[in-house]
């Protein structure tokens, strides 16, 4: 079995060292995916098949801060997410949102919230999602539209709830990369999903949610 390494232990401090093993390494095709996203570094292979990647690297996609120690020599590594989880429980982020339009024009069944919270979450994912999931818990329970869209650029959304934009990219209106969560009832089936981009997007299970 192939060994991965992956040059991180979260809160720990690593002992940085050179590349002494460089000339037993081999230049070929290899790619690193971290929670299903390609990490776009410089990856090489050992002759025993071992892939080395920067520890910096890895460590960010995974949401850990790095600290290069100069005067010890050593890389460090800590996890950031317990520290985010609880700066968002205990108030360091806000969840203050506005309704930009309820019913929206041209679709009766939508309601446009607009989060000046969202904007503060670092860039990672799961913090984002994880938001978003604390965000939907914060709405009032009158809201009963069976599509509720969150934005994180006021502008946009009151741009996008009046109807008045026109496509100004490739792919189409550039403000709707402000749009960053989905909220979709069925029924009683509920989906949450977390707008990545235009084309792309993560759901999020909630279960039965919002009642």
């Amino acid at each position: 079995m192939k060994k991965f390494i992956l040059g991180l232990i979260c809160g720990i401090a690593l002992t940085a060292t050179t590349a002494v093993y460089a000339t037993d390494t081999i230049q070929t095709i290899r790619q690193v995916f971290i929670n299903g996203m390609l990490l776009k570094t410089n990856v090489q292979v050992s002759e025993d098949g071992t892939t080395m990647i920067s520890a910096r690297t890895l460590a960010e996609a995974l949401g850990a801060r790095v600290n290069w120690n100069e005067q010890s020599n050593t890389i460090e590594i800590a996890n950031q997410y317990p520290y985010f989880v609880s700066s968002l429980l205990h108030g360091k982020y806000t969840f203050k949102y506005e309704i930009i339009a309820d019913n929206k024009t041209g679709n009766s069944n939508t309601t446009v919230i607009y989060s000046e919270g969202y904007k503060d979450i670092p860039d990672n994912t799961e913090y984002q999602k994880l938001f978003l999931l604390l965000l939907v818990d914060q709405l009032d329970k009158n809201i009963n539209t069976k599509q509720i869209e969150f934005w994180s650029n006021k502008e946009n959304a009151l741009t996008y709830a009046s109807g008045n934009y026109e496509k100004d990219g490739i792919e189409g209106w550039s403000g709707m990369n402000s749009r960053f969560g989905l909220l979709i009832r069925d029924g009683e089936k509920v989906s949450l999903s977390h707008i990545l981009s235009v084309h792309e997007r993560d759901v999020i299970s909630i279960g039965k949610y919002l009642e």
